[in-house]
């Protein structure tokens, strides 16, 4: 998972941009998801230390199991609310 908190929109535009090319999903505004085979989780990180590594804020890399992803509690959501159409572009998804 990536989530980001970056004072500047041409840095938080690089790193949903990059970090959306290597496959990740977007989850919130700041917090993306990717699933992948470690492998391939590892090339993902050692690519994002790289575009991350001039830029101000905090950025982490959060590594998860599935299962982890899986427990998740939601304690409130936007889709108990099916009458009213969604608030968020297209290209978020909602879990």
């Amino acid at each position: 998972m990536l989530a980001y908190d970056v004072p500047d929109t041409k840095h938080q535009n690089l790193l949903r941009t990059e970090f959306g090319r290597l496959g990740g999903t977007r989850v919130q505004y700041s917090l993306y998801v990717f699933e992948g085979e470690p492998h391939e989780c590892d090339r993902i990180v050692r690519y994002m230390q790289r575009v991350a590594a001039e830029i101000p804020g905090d950025i982490r890399l959060l590594p998860m199991e599935r299962s982890t992803w899986d427990a998740q509690i939601v304690l409130a959501s936007l889709l108990a609310s099916a009458t009213h159409p969604s608030p968020f572009p297209n290209f978020i998804e909602i879990w």
